[in-house]
């Protein structure tokens, strides 16, 4: 469905015009019902929204901002920290950590640039590294990790909106484009003054986005899960 389309069939379930619910308002349902969907599809663990980010690694910089418009999680940190050879970092729980880490010399004598002694945190929307000594390296750090899906701009676009605007930003998935109508209808009618009565269809809205929902799920049936069993080097760090 294109913005325009959806415009139009909003329009048609709530009986209005262009000058009886504007574009503007209609922006405003619109992303607000994106973004509840938007949480809820991230429940299918499906990826869906997810992008990776590259940031240049500074030489002595521990701490690195994360993307604008991240959402919820984080999937996977790499990094270069030998400025040649990628390796996936662990995520650390600092409230468990046994040891200060006040100062550079603190964290380089507990951790090293070596997989499974290099780890990271997140705070105040930021990436914190727990390595060895960082250098310098150009597009050294790659984070995967889940983004909101672009705001709608124009209730005029005639592009569908499933596409992606860019090849860093997401498109609204085509299986939630009819529970996001509905739910731009839903909003509009009990936004009156006197909330008008919701059909038989709108009163089950929420059975409706979880079936939206389960047709996301499981995209690939040649999916194998294996359980893995994380190796003990005998250290705790």
């Amino acid at each position: 469905m294109t913005p325009e389309a959806l415009a139009k069939y909003v329009r048609l379930k709530t009986r209005t015009n262009s000058t009886t619910f504007t574009d503007a308002d209609l922006l405003i349902l619109a992303n607000f019902v994106k973004e509840k969907l938007t949480l809820a599809a991230l429940d299918t663990d499906e990826d869906l929204f997810r992008v990776p980010t590259y940031l240049n690694l500074v030489a002595n910089q521990r701490e690195y901002p994360l993307h604008s418009d991240l959402l919820s999680r984080i999937e996977v940190v790499w990094a270069k920290l030998d400025g040649e050879n990628w390796i996936k970092l662990t995520e650390i729980d600092l409230a468990g950590f046994p040891y200060p880490l006040a100062t550079e010399a603190d964290i380089v004598n507990r951790f090293s640039n070596d997989e499974g002694h290099a780890f990271f945190d997140i705070a105040r929307k930021a990436l914190m590294i727990y390595s060895g000594t960082i250098t310098a390296v150009t597009a050294g750090l790659q984070i995967f990790l889940n983004t909101w899906p672009a705001d709608f701009i124009t209730m005029a676009g005639t592009t569908d909106m499933s596409v992606d605007p860019s090849t860093t930003t997401h498109g609204f998935p085509r299986e939630l484009h009819g529970v996001l109508a509905e739910g731009m209808v839903i909003e509009w009618k009990q936004s009156r003054e006197k909330p008008i009565p919701l059909t038989d269809t709108e009163m089950v809205h929420e059975d409706s986005v979880n079936k939206a929902i389960r047709s996301l799920k499981r995209g690939s049936y040649d999916r194998v899960r294996q359980g893995r069993v994380k190796y003990n080097d005998g250290s705790q760090y």
